[in-house]
């Protein structure tokens, strides 16, 4: 923590040396800015009785950053499980003292990126120079967005051309030997609030990777990570007049990361992804009321090839297939009534199905595995104005059926690579639940610049189809399907004030009080298996066990201390504990009371100043990440880490964008979880074309 300390004082100390001209204009911009997401219409940040933080696509040009989720990094609460830096298979984003992507939920376009299966989002797939702005609302929203918004909901809003032609091309080359590009063409043919508009978007970049293994713990086997991965995407709208609009959107991403492992077989082990969505949605307007709709189709093809040797020199080379399908609609209305009162209702409907298997090159395993979810929900919310607008109440409600069928399992051939003794299928019963998720809050303005709230939500996630209906060998034993699973709910009790003083100095405070009920946890059945190592395996299956809490608050500082210079600072404190842990006849040995939750921080520390000259602009940044438990038994601590970066950019006549980014300066190292190590400093330099 002295590094953070020393890093505020220098930052505040510049505020000091120059001079601080008085300037509300950018305070009043930021009063005036509009967001969807906390309602699903459009409302001024200051209307909502909850913290909401947005990014626009400048702040995200000039952040020091390879993909989206970096930038949240910047935003308070917000923890962002990048270890491997760009070669990361993937990445974990939680809020709010959760652990698992599954309970932040994520939308582009307001279009679902958590998938139905189990609530992963795949980040790579988001080209961020197509981003118009990222909206955050902390808090559980599962009364306007149902399942995973147990967190919150981070809504990524892409780009609308203006121009009649308009659009960048970019290249870069760094570290690792990183090289990348990207492409982007729009134009708008919009006259008089009428006509079409149009998009065209590319990426492409690769890397060679390192080396993650520790060096003590390096063999033969260990070989540098790398990717590979390219997409590109298209947008067709048209406007029929200001209030009344059609879009069609489809993307397509193919992805190859290696795994840092290879035995015998070319490339090693390594996982791809292709992956084909087209959406397309309707805003209007008719008379007062306001009507909004969304379509969407998204299919994930993915192929892993893993491979690997133990201490008895034993091979085993094992391909993955999976597809992965996510369909749904949203529709909403939303009307003024009796003067005082904004009415939305909503229905949604959210259907996701997996069917894959695993195929075993040196034994004669064959696993084959099919499961379907769907989730139907219907929410009404009323916005209600008194006392001159100083007094806002919002009420909310949602009911949610979520359908689990047509769980499916079947193993043929099975050794001990496998674990299982004998073929056999397995059909898994349906299993339908109820969600019932109610929002209230309450908000009095001050005055136009301050306000305080209070609240009170609930969050609910179904459990994984893999959970529910694949049995099979895992690192920690062997797991046992379990179609009887519920989803998990949280209620959460908030409250927060906003204030801006001196037309310069804005802040955000919240805290907040949440209980979860039937987290998933798992526990052991009292059996024992051999899957072919030395000792027996536990067997394993998950279940609603766990009572968890979280007691946790946030503080956010944005200083504006002139137009050319800002600062911005915020810290938040997160301590989740399952506080009851239900204990039968065959989980004596697991009893976690007490225990706190894995994968989370409980201080977490961010600050950047940005500095706007006429010759360059540049955003110094740091971001430091407490230590969190590693088991679910709190036996081993991951340590602590603190990364500082720089990104400094300059304009040449207008339409050429030069910059230099350094993440992680001072070369901090540190170990992740699964004990492998961050790639360290990362120097990339890049070249931009506006026209």
């Amino acid at each position: 923590m002295k590094k953070v300390l020393i890093f505020l004082i220098l930052t505040f100390s510049v505020s000091v040396v120059f001079p601080q001209e008085k300037d509300s204009l950018i305070i009043n911009q930021k009063l005036d800015e509009i967001v969807i997401s906390a309602s699903r219409t459009k409302r001024k940040i200051e209307d909502i009785p909850a913290l909401v933080d947005l990014i626009k696509s400048e702040e995200i040009e000039n952040f020091p950053m390879n993909n989206v989720d970096d930038i949240l990094k910047s935003a308070a609460n917000i923890y962002v499980n990048r270890s491997w830096g760009l070669f990361s298979k993937n990445s974990a984003v939680t809020m709010r003292g959760l652990e698992s992507s599954a309970r932040t939920l994520v939308l582009v376009d307001n279009v679902p990126k958590n998938k139905i299966a189990g609530g992963s989002v795949n980040w790579h797939n988001i080209n961020p120079e197509t981003i118009e702005r990222i909206e955050i609302i902390k808090g559980p929203a599962s009364a306007l967005y149902g399942n995973n918004a147990l967190g919150g909901v981070i809504n990524i809003i892409t780009k609308k051309p203006e121009k009649r032609l308009e659009g960048s091309a970019k290249t870069f080359y760094g570290t690792y030997n990183i090289f990348g590009s990207s492409i982007n063409l729009a134009g708008s043919e919009i006259r008089e609030s009428k006509g079409l508009y149009w998009d065209f978007n590319g990426f492409y970049q690769q890397g060679d990777g390192y080396i993650f293994e520790p060096p003590e713990l390096l063999d033969e086997t260990d070989v540098e990570t790398y990717l590979k991965e390219y997409g590109g995407g298209t947008k067709l709208g048209y406007m029929f007049n200001k209030s009344n609009s059609i879009e069609i959107v489809y993307d397509y991403y193919d992805e190859k990361r290696g795994a840092g492992r290879q035995v015998f077989v070319e490339d090693g082990s390594y996982e791809t992804y292709i992956t084909n969505q087209i959406k397309s949605k309707y805003t209007g307007k008719i008379g007062k009321a306001i009507l909004n709709a969304v379509f969407y189709f998204t299919e994930e093809n993915f192929y892993g090839q893993k491979e690997s040797l133990n201490d008895y020199a034993e091979y085993k080379l094992l391909d993955s297939y999976t597809d992965k399908i996510d369909k749904g609609f949203w529709a909403t209305y939303s009307n003024r009534m009796l003067n005082k009162n904004f009415v939305t209702i909503g229905l949604e409907l959210k259907m996701g199905d997996v069917d894959g298997n695993e195929i075993y090159r040196t034994s004669p395993d064959k696993i084959d595995f099919h499961s379907k979810m769907n989730i139907l929900g219907i929410f009404i919310q009323d916005e209600i104005n008194f006392f001159s607008d100083k007094l806002k109440l919002i009420a909310g409600l949602r009911n949610d059926i979520v359908r689990f069928y047509d769980g499916f399992q079947n193993v043929s051939e099975p050794t001990k690579t496998t674990g299982f003794t004998e073929s056999f299928t397995e059909l898994f019963k349906e299993n339908e639940w109820y969600a019932l998720s109610p929002k209230i809050a309450l908000q009095y303005s001050l005055n136009k610049k301050s306000k305080i709230y209070t609240s009170f939500g609930t969050g609910f996630k179904p459990p994984k189809l893999k959970d529910l209906s694949q049995t099979g060998k895992i690192r920690k034993g062997f797991r046992l399907a379990n179609p009887n699973l519920k989803p998990e709910t949280l209620n959460s009790f908030e409250l927060g004030y906003s204030n801006i003083f001196l037309e310069k100095i804005k802040v955000n405070t919240a805290v907040y009080y949440s209980i979860g009920e039937d987290f998933q946890y798992l526990i052991g059945n009292g059996d024992s298996i051999d899957t072919g190592g030395t000792d027996l395996k536990p067997v394993l299956q998950s279940d609603n066990v766990a009572k968890i809490r979280v007691l946790g608050g946030e503080f956010s500082l944005s200083y504006f201390v002139n137009k050319a210079i800002s600062i911005n600072a915020n810290y938040s404190y997160n301590n989740t504990k399952i506080v009851d842990f239900e204990i039968s006849e065959l989980n004596l040995d697991k009893n976690l009371d007490g225990k706190y939750m894995i994968d989370v921080s409980p201080h977490l520390f961010y600050a950047d100043l940005n500095w706007k000259s006429k010759f360059f602009t540049a955003i110094f940044n740091c971001n430091y990440v407490d230590e969190q438990w590693y088991d679910d038994e709190n036996t081993i601590l991951i340590e602590d880490y603190f990364i500082t970066n720089l990104k400094i950019s300059k304009t040449i006549k207008t339409h050429y964008k030069i910059y230099f980014d350094v993440q992680n300066i001072f070369d901090n190292e540190f170990v992740d979880r699964k004990g492998k190590l961050s790639p360290g400093r990362l120097i990339i330099g890049g070249i931009r074309y506006n026209f």
